[in-house]
């Protein structure tokens, strides 16, 4: 699978996102830290830029994560409406490595690297 007939380079996507309560560092054991969590926030960079790839693959075939380099740089409350923008930066076979950055409101919150893979469902499943 060569991705680059699935997604070009400086491809941009971006989504929006609504800061729920189970996306605190409360939620996850820091108690009193009521805003965005860094594990939510590398989530939503993963939904953004995966999605991307996922709904172009072919049946059988999904985008796994394989390295991620992200710094969180402000807190975000819940409620909180953020975008994720996720450009695909440099494409290499099955990899596709993503520039990936979170905003609330104009302040960027978080920015970093995200790259996936795309496997062979059914090969990846027997290596189980």
């Amino acid at each position: 699978m060569d991705c680059s007939t699935i997604v070009k380079i400086g491809e941009r996507v971006s989504k929006e996102y609504i800061v729920g309560q189970t996306d605190t560092a409360d939620y996850l054991g820091n108690n009193g830290v009521t805003v965005l969590s860094t594990p939510a926030m590398i989530s939503y960079m993963e939904k953004t830029a995966a999605g991307t790839v996922l709904e172009r693959l072919p049946e059988g075939f999904r985008p796994v994560g394989t390295r991620i380099d992200i710094m969180h740089i402000n807190p975000t409350p819940i409620g909180s409406r953020i975008t994720v923008n996720a450009v695909v930066k440099s494409i290499n076979g099955r990899k596709v490595t993503f520039d990936v950055e979170a905003f609330h409101n104009e302040i960027k919150i978080g920015y970093g690297e995200y790259e996936i893979h795309v496997i062979d469902l059914n090969k990846f499943k027997n290596k189980l």
